[in-house]
C-alpha cells in the first residue's frame, strides 16, 4: 500500500486504528497514530517517528503488536501487511 492510499484511508478513519506493517515492524500514521497515543497511552510500547509526505510531516509511531494485542483492542480485519483494530471497551 502506497503512502496515498494510506493517507485517503486514514482521513475517513474515526473510531479505527489501521496498522502497516514494514520491514517486520507495525506501524500507525496519522488519525491511527493518535488515536493509539491517546488509547493506549502507558499500555503499549510506542515509538515516534517522522513520516514526509509532500513536504507534509506526518505522525507515525512504531507498535509493540504483542503489547497493544493484549490489551483491550479486536482485530477486525487482518493481513500479511494491514491490519484494521477497534478498541474493545
Amino acid at each position: 500500500m502506497d503512502m496515498f492510499e494510506i493517507m485517503d484511508r486514514e482521513s475517513s478513519s474515526r473510531s479505527e486504528v489501521y496498522l502497516y506493517e514494514e520491514n517486520g515492524k507495525w506501524y500507525a500514521y496519522d488519525r491511527s497514530a493518535s488515536l493509539l497515543k491517546k488509547l493506549a497511552a502507558g499500555t503499549v510500547k510506542l515509538r515516534n517517528h517522522v513520516c514526509s509526505f509532500y513536504g507534509v510531516m506526518l505522525e507515525k509511531v512504531e507498535v509493540d503488536l504483542n503489547l497493544l494485542l493484549n490489551k483491550s483492542w479486536f482485530v477486525a480485519l487482518c493481513s500479511d501487511s494491514e491490519m484494521l483494530l477497534l478498541k474493545n471497551d
